[in-house]
């Protein structure tokens, strides 16, 4: 074997055994920094218990989770909608975005509608999700139950995500072809487009509880631009009578995203 063949196996067997000694060191400093993240101890370049450093920011990481309450069921026939009530104790970061899931079982928990759907909620409110008018055949639901995706929840911070102003007027409900009907018109005082604008509504009968509910949705509404809705709400028949429909103009509520 000549030498200079001798030093050209030598030098590559030396660049080799670099190569593989650095590609190792990254591999196992990806995986350690990963597998640290969750490990419930501070260590690496954690700034504290698994957050950090290579981890999510511990600001994020230790803010409170979203507080989702039991869901209500409403029925009109074979129409059904569900609602909860969500809050945000966070008063420095919204959620920008997430998914939940609504559920609709009969009486032996057997599963006969799953809807999915995404929302929002800026720092520090209590909003209602609801999931309206979903018309079920294949049996009669008993109970709502709506679930939040913990990990699809993207955080933003509140000086970043903030409600955009709005003008809500001329409230009315009224009873029409045996459903109820929320109207009025909404106005963007804003220089820029208002993406979404969801008008939600509950029914509320003459002692005061939500008996049903419902919403629409506008999107793109432009600059100044003054905007009618009507929000329907089908009626059981034994219930036409017992609706306050005073009280039923007062319960609108709106969600608006920029």
């Amino acid at each position: 074997m000549s030498r200079r063949l001798l030093k050209q196996i030598i030098y590559g067997g030396i660049f080799l055994g670099m190569t593989a000694v650095l590609i190792y060191g990254g591999f196992s400093l990806f995986f350690s920094a990963t597998s640290s993240c969750f490990d419930n101890r501070q260590n690496g370049t954690e700034t504290g218990v698994d957050c950090g450093g290579g981890c999510i920011s511990c600001e994020i990481k230790n803010l409170s989770p979203l507080s989702l309450l039991p869901a209500t069921l409403f029925s009109a026939d074979r129409v059904f909608s569900a609602s909860a009530e969500l809050q945000n104790l966070n008063l420095n970061y919204g959620a920008k975005t997430f998914d939940y899931e609504v559920n609709f079982y009969d009486a032996s928990g057997k599963v006969l509608e799953t809807r999915g759907n995404k929302s929002f909620i800026y720092a520090g409110e209590t909003k209602n999700l609801i999931e309206a008018g979903v018309r079920i055949t294949n049996g009669i639901p008993a109970r709502a139950e709506i679930k939040l995706e913990e990990k699809s929840i993207v955080w933003e911070k509140a000086e970043n995500f903030s409600s955009p102003k709005y003008d809500l007027k001329d409230s009315a409900a009224e009873l029409e072809n045996g459903q109820a009907v929320v109207s009025g018109n909404i106005t963007n005082p804003n220089n820029f487009i208002i993406s979404k604008i969801i008008i939600n509504a509950f029914l509320i009968d003459k002692s005061g509880v939500k008996i049903g509910a419902s919403k629409t949705e506008l999107q793109n509404v432009r600059p100044f631009r003054v905007e009618n809705f009507k929000v329907f709400m089908p009626v059981r028949k034994d219930l036409l009578n017992s609706i306050d429909l005073e009280a039923t103009a007062r319960n609108v509520f709106v969600e608006i995203l920029k």
